[in-house]
């Protein structure tokens, strides 16, 4: 009995999974099959940055010792914090602002950054008994960042300081290292403000169409000379050496104007505003580097003036340098001034070669 049973339940059980099976398989057949989920695409490559142009910091004719290595971390440390430049061969930095739209299209760049800065040093002594001398070079550096649109303005700057006070005893080693540090500690935090600034950026200029050749205007007759002081670079020495190059330059163009503190690179785009408010037909613009040393007691000057017209066009240049000696040297910027007029008259005689002036009449002879 108990086989019997056995096999009835498993033909009723065979049963059932036939009608199950049948009864299953129309309704499958009637149940739209779901889509396949595509597989995720892969993210999308941003394209690279449009670039900016990093000019040097040395210019043309620049003999300044500590430009290359400044221009060299500039290239190196932008990129690695993340901003994309392209660096180019040395070039005056306000023609650099007054063509921006060239060397945008030029390079396919969507701006123009532009470095500036000074440094200056002073040796103090303290003498410890009879028989040691111990000296102390305090070492301060300002270095400016000025990014320039495809437009010629400024749309974003920046200042930074780096000091070094380099001590021992009769000597302190190589007081040119000593700048150079000074200049490194403020450039670490001048990349580190543009990486961290949301600027807008503009789209790569198109290549600039070819400028109009306008008629030769006759030659300026009045003038603005721009200070050598600017904003937020505090050269203690800059009053003097502007009021200097003022003098200087009166004796040969009569009628110039001294103007207030401006951002020099910004010249360019006030121009008709600076002439106006002048009545100057030309604006004079100078720039100076200074070096020096502690050893040779040697101060070297290189002076660079610009012209520019009301529209803001570069229309001359004037570029000299001049050397200064002294037996010693313990205050650095007792010299700054002396050796920076050595270098006025050349620099003129270049920008203005027509007008020096006549040199006084020798004495006539007493009877």
């Amino acid at each position: 009995m108990i086989g019997k049973t056995n096999v009835k339940k498993k033909s009723l059980i065979a049963a059932c999974a036939v009608a199950l099976a049948v009864g299953i398989a129309p309704a499958l057949a009637q149940t739209p099959t779901a889509p396949a989920t595509p597989a995720a695409s892969p993210p999308a490559q941003l394209a690279p940055a449009i670039p900016l142009v990093l000019v040097p910091y040395e210019e043309p004719g620049s003999t300044d010792p500590h430009a290359l290595a400044i221009s060299e971390k500039l290239l190196a440390d932008l990129p690695a914090a993340g901003v994309n430049v392209k660096g180019v061969a040395a070039v005056d930095h306000l023609d650099a602002v007054a063509n921006a739209a060239k060397v945008c299209a030029d390079n396919g760049a969507s701006g123009i950054l532009i470095p500036e800065g000074r440094y200056e040093q002073t040796k103090k002594i303290f003498p410890i008994g009879l028989w040691l001398m111990i000296e102390r070079y305090p070492t301060h550096a300002e270095f400016r960042l000025d990014e320039i649109g495809c437009d010629g303005n400024i749309r974003w700057t920046t200042t930074t300081m780096g000091d070094e006070a380099r001590t021992g005893a009769f000597s302190v080693g190589n007081l040119g290292s000593a700048v150079d540090g000074a200049f490194r500690s403020a450039i670490d935090a001048a990349v580190k403000a543009r990486a961290a600034a949301t600027v807008p950026q503009g789209a790569a200029t198109p290549a600039a169409a070819a400028p109009l050749v306008a008629a030769a205007a006759a030659p300026p007759t009045t003038f603005l000379l721009l200070p050598f002081e600017q904003p937020t670079i505090g050269d203690p020495h800059a009053p003097d050496m502007s009021h200097s190059l003022l003098t200087h330059l009166q004796a040969r163009k009569p009628d110039v104007k001294l103007g207030t503190p401006i951002d020099h690179l910004t010249a360019v785009s006030r121009a008709a505003e600076l002439c106006t408010a002048s009545a100057a037909q030309a604006i004079i613009v100078p720039n100076i580097r200074i070096e020096q040393s502690s050893v040779s007691g040697r101060s070297h000057a290189s002076l660079h003036l610009t012209q520019l017209n009301c529209t803001g066009s570069v229309t001359g240049h004037g570029a000299a340098e001049a050397d200064m000696g002294q037996a010693f040297m313990y205050n650095f910027g007792a010299a700054v001034t002396g050796v920076s007029e050595r270098a006025m008259d050349p620099a003129l005689d270049q920008l203005y070669p027509s007008s020096a002036p006549a040199p006084s009449p020798a004495p006539s002879p007493s009877h």
